[in-house]
């Protein structure tokens, strides 16, 4: 019988899950087919090792992120440096639930990159829907800016949502993250026009 497709994405959500959840050293088979509520062998079915999992589960984030991205082109409106400057905030602090829990997988997959060269080119497409959302997001506040203001900016707030994922809230600094944010995007972009 061929693959389903449906089966495949909700046991590669599973994964994901779990990533988040657990961290990479609890991502097994089995694990995947209790969360998925599927019968024993399942996934093994459809990845037969441990780096066929990871690597589909990669698969999977890059095209959840590249759905986003399109998301962002077909609804993102004119946007204000103020708005652009909310709407990063909630991109690090709105992490609860499963915006967390995939977060958390992708920090996982990052840190199993760096042993597993295998898994890079996935990470690598991963980056470029981040850039691109970045950049979505710049263009519609109007912003021209370069490839290299896009990416320092993407990876301080991809420093910023791990940072407040893994540190404990009342840390010095967390306290005011929409000013953090606003610092950011000055100190990336320049001064807002109403400053």
């Amino acid at each position: 019988m061929p693959p389903n497709p449906h089966r495949r994405a909700v046991l590669l959500d599973a994964a994901i899950d779990i990533l988040g959840e657990m961290g990479a050293g609890g991502l097994t088979h089995r694990a995947v087919d209790e969360r998925a509520g599927q019968p024993a062998g399942t996934t093994s079915n459809y990845f037969r090792t441990r780096m066929a999992l990871l690597e589909a589960t990669a698969a999977r984030l890059v095209e959840l992120q590249w759905q986003h991205v399109g998301l962002l082109q077909n609804g993102l409106g004119t946007l204000n440096r103020e708005t652009l400057a909310t709407m990063m905030t909630a991109m690090v602090t709105d992490l609860g639930g499963s915006n967390g829990r995939r977060q958390l997988a992708r920090y996982e997959l990052f840190n199993e990159g760096v042993r597993r060269p295998e898994l890079r080119p996935l990470l690598s497409e991963m980056q470029s829907a981040a850039l691109k959302s970045a950049s979505l997001l710049l263009a519609a506040a109007g912003l021209a800016v370069t490839d290299e203001q896009v990416g320092e900016l993407a990876r301080l707030l991809n420093g910023l949502a791990y940072s407040n994922l893994t540190f404990i809230a009342d840390q010095p600094g967390a306290s005011d993250l929409a000013g953090l944010v606003e610092r950011m995007l000055t100190a990336v972009l320049g001064q807002s026009e109403r400053n």
